[in-house]
């Protein structure tokens, strides 16, 4: 049983039961996961933890940190979300995914206390996440934030350092309208006395993390005044590129994951690194240049201009507000326009989808549009109102099975699929490609 269907009935015991808490949503506030903590003893407190929020990029920019940590022979925890297949993506110890059973136990541990905190999904699993990494002992634990940073669940850590990785729309409804009070929100991860590294560009979003790290007497460093790329050459499956970070040159850096925004995540996880190797944390140019080429493979990270498939040409992303699709746009020009693209696309019901179609049209001339099997979801009616608003010649699915097979018989040698709008997404299409290995020439 995939997941979408077991957040649909959902079961009492084990890893199942989380998804019986997303009937209590999302909560912006911090009582919860203290109280969770302090049943479970205050494992967080006995963590180094490297601290990542960002409107895009913090995922990929977490999987660069853990990469280089790893290769550099450091215990790492990895925790990130949503997951694209499984639930275990989230929890991850040097690249490798917790079990289902010890999940299914950590669950159980905190079933009765969040139970009657009505704690939700995330609060549950951010607690099972944190014990974990504390139980087991990891050296650094890289943290990814869910949602905004200063209420997220999250952000009871005393982290070694803080990363912001950029600011853009999402999440207006509970983060705040303009780029600002978002950034306000992420800024909520810097912590008295913690160094803070943000890639933000503008002066009124500089302004808000100066004037946040000023007001904590944390040393803040803005990426675009301390690292740059030159020589940059971004590919669909990779790029190669010259840093300068803190004055220390980098040549022929390779990042294993393609588009050129991967080499600004890289930069920042390059000037993250820098400012631990000052807190003690060492961390040798070997292990810089092993962990940025095998960054996919060190730690399974998936989904971002993802080659699932070489013939035909299927590229799976998991953009899915208006600056992810503008970033994933940029990295598509390395594909000539001569070969046309085939767009499938679903998107959740609090997202910009029309701003996202309206930028996507441009490029792809043949849309199939898909509902998912998630309540969140965009419904047949939405997506055709949708379709009509931008103005599509779109074809429309109620099943993401039937659209990917519609999708696929379009796609031949000389055009190419993106499949992409959302993680729901690529967790429906993904099985369908990985089951299809006579017909694909797959990743």
């Amino acid at each position: 049983m995939n997941n979408e269907n077991r957040r649909a009935v959902p079961q009492k015991n084990g890893i199942e039961f989380l998804f019986e808490l997303e009937k209590f949503g999302i909560k912006m506030d911090l009582t919860n996961i203290l109280a969770l903590m302090e049943f479970a003893g205050d494992p967080h407190r006995r963590l180094k933890v490297v601290h990542v929020a960002g409107t895009n990029g913090k995922g990929s920019t977490c999987a660069m940190l853990a990469s280089v940590l790893m290769s550099n022979g450091h215990k790492v925890g990895l925790y990130t979300s949503p997951h694209i297949l499984s639930f275990t993506e989230r929890f991850k110890i040097n690249g490798v995914q917790i079990t289902e059973e010890r999940a299914a136990s950590l669950s159980d541990y905190f079933r009765e206390e969040a139970i009657g905190l009505r704690a939700t999904f995330f609060e549950t699993t951010t607690a099972m996440m944190f014990k974990y990494f504390a139980d087991e002992g990891v050296d650094v634990a890289v943290i990814e934030t869910g949602l905004g940073g200063r209420l997220d669940a999250t952000n009871i850590v005393d982290p070694f350092v803080s990363v912001i990785t950029g600011i853009g729309l999402d999440h207006t409804d509970i983060l705040g309208n303009t780029l600002e009070k978002i950034a306000s929100e992420k800024a909520g991860i810097i912590k008295p006395g913690r160094p803070a590294v943000v890639n933000v560009s503008g002066p009124s979003l500089r302004k808000v993390f100066s004037d946040a790290a000023a007001s904590r007497n944390s040393q803040l460093s803005f990426v675009e005044d301390i690292a740059f790329a030159e020589n940059v050459h971004a590919g669909i499956e990779g790029c190669d590129f010259d840093a300068t970070v803190f004055g220390q040159k980098l040549d022929s850096l390779k990042v294993g994951m393609g588009g050129k925004h991967q080499v600004s995540n890289a930069l920042t996880a390059l000037a993250a690194l820098h400012v631990m190797e000052s807190g003690g944390v060492r961390v040798s140019k070997e292990a810089v240049y092993a962990g940025l080429s095998g960054v996919k493979k060190n730690t399974g990270h998936r989904g971002r201009l993802d080659v699932v498939s070489k013939v035909p040409l299927i590229i799976l992303d998991v953009a899915h507000n208006p600056h992810g699709i503008e970033a994933l746009l940029e990295s598509l020009k390395v594909i000539p326009g001569s070969r046309k693209g085939v767009l499938l696309f679903a998107a959740m019901k609090d997202k910009d989808a029309s701003s996202m179609l309206n930028r996507l049209r441009e490029r792809f001339p043949r849309v199939i549009l898909t509902q998912l099997q998630t309540g969140r979801s965009l419904g047949i009616a939405d997506l055709k109102y949708l379709s009509d608003s931008v103005k599509l010649q779109s074809q429309i699915f109620d099943d993401s099975s039937e659209a990917f097979r519609a999708a696929l018989s379009q796609t031949d040698n000389d055009s190419f699929l993106l499949v992409t709008g959302s993680h729901y997404l690529a967790g429906e299409v993904l099985p369908l490609i990985q089951k299809s290995t006579t017909n694909f020439e797959v990743q």
